[in-house]
């Protein structure tokens, strides 16, 4: 058997981050706990209310990092920044008898431990003008050391492998797929009425339960809306997710007052962070699913939209058409007008309920996969 660490800082607010490995641990505990024991490393004092449910099967740690400016911090930031090696962690690592550590937090190597990275996407390249000029050189620093230093590389799409295999060639054989599948709660279809009720959102919807960073485009699905008022035509909109991003901090803020000024309110229903359980529940009463974004590494949304069997509308990029949802609908993220004509042409049809012992089966054999595909990357050293 091999014993697998993970290294999760909880506090940055990624809910994509949280939800992945929620849903990479579950699949592992479920289908593969016979050839995989996992521990988790936590920074003392955070908890593990994310994963409480899964706390039978896996371990977790807490581990006390060198506090701030004292010598052993300074000795450890030394030692990552010249030779690529955290020594500390590999301390941890090894007394807890790890083999491998699972993608790894700081593309930095533990001597004694085989290190597999993960790198879900690359944005930045495509699109630099989100980020700062200091936060593309640590990407690109960051990303090459991972190339050069770990073991593997996990990528989350052959889109994204293409893309690794690109920019580091010389490293191509350390690249793996690894595509995730989510975990669905199919039960939630019986608290619709209570979800309702609690948020507002009785009667029909689209659901955008993306985080408002701004390569998510949420503009597009405004001026969407906008065409189709002025048209006459009344469709709506429910959006859950963090409402800040740290790269444009007045974004949220002028979404909110283009839905002000065009007097959108009735049409577009910002919900924020709310419970995952009322996330899916929302999912499940929505007509359908909306996925504006100019750049995904393999979309949680598109995924969630398959297994539930909902059409969705998403943009046309190329890691989507490889995600292939069976009921999506492509549109061209730059132009408001196709999504508005797309948006209409849906909302008019009738709504289609599958055979929900089918969904279960097919996202059963997703997590199967998605576990047994994990398990091959860990077994092959």
């Amino acid at each position: 058997m091999v014993t697998v660490a993970f290294v999760l800082d909880l506090s940055n607010g990624w809910l994509g981050g949280v939800n992945y490995y929620r849903n990479l641990l579950t699949a592992i505990s479920r289908y593969e706990s016979d050839s995989i024991r996992v521990k988790v490393f936590l920074p003392k004092g955070q908890n593990i209310d994310a994963f409480r449910d899964l706390s039978k099967d896996i371990e977790f740690v807490s581990l006390s990092f060198p506090a701030r400016w004292t010598l052993p911090w300074f000795v450890r930031k030394l030692w990552m920044k010249f030779l690529h090696e955290d020594r500390f962690l590999a301390r941890h690592l090894r007394h807890h008898g790890i083999d491998v550590l699972s993608h790894a937090p700081d593309s930095v190597r533990c001597p004694g431990v085989k290190s597999i990275a993960w790198i879900p996407d690359f944005q930045h390249k495509y699109l630099p003008d989100f980020f700062s000029n200091e936060e593309l050189s640590r990407r690109d620093a960051g990303f090459e050391r991972m190339a050069v230093c770990m073991d593997k590389v996990i990528l989350s799409s052959e889109t994204a492998q293409a893309d690794f295999i690109t920019y580091y060639p010389l490293y191509k054989e350390k690249a793996c797929v690894l595509r995730f599948a989510p975990v669905l709660d199919f039960g939630l279809r019986n608290q619709t009425h209570e979800i309702a009720k609690k948020y507002g959102t009785e009667g029909k919807f689209f659901f955008l339960p993306n985080q408002y960073w701004k390569h998510k485009n949420h503009k597009i699905v405004l001026q969407a809306l906008r065409i189709l008022k002025e048209e006459g035509k009344f469709v709506r909109v429910v959006s859950t997710g963090n409402t800040s991003d740290y790269r444009a901090p007045g974004h949220f803020a002028a979404l909110e007052a283009f839905v002000k000024e065009y007097e959108l309110g009735d049409r577009y229903l910002i919900l924020g962070m709310i419970p995952y359980a009322d996330v899916q529940a929302l999912a499940e009463m929505s007509l359908g699913y909306i996925n504006p974004s100019f750049f995904e590494g393999w979309s949680t949304t598109v995924e969630e939209a398959k297994y539930r069997g909902k059409p969705i509308l998403l943009s046309d990029l190329k890691v989507h058409r490889e995600q292939a949802p069976v009921k999506g609908v492509f549109f061209d993220p730059n132009n408001a007008e196709d999504l508005a004509k797309k948006m209409w042409d849906l909302w008019q049809q009738p709504p289609t309920n599958e055979d929900v012992d089918v969904l279960k089966r097919a996202n059963e054999e997703a997590l199967q996969k998605f576990a047994r595909d994990y398990c091959a990357i860990v077994q092959s050293f």
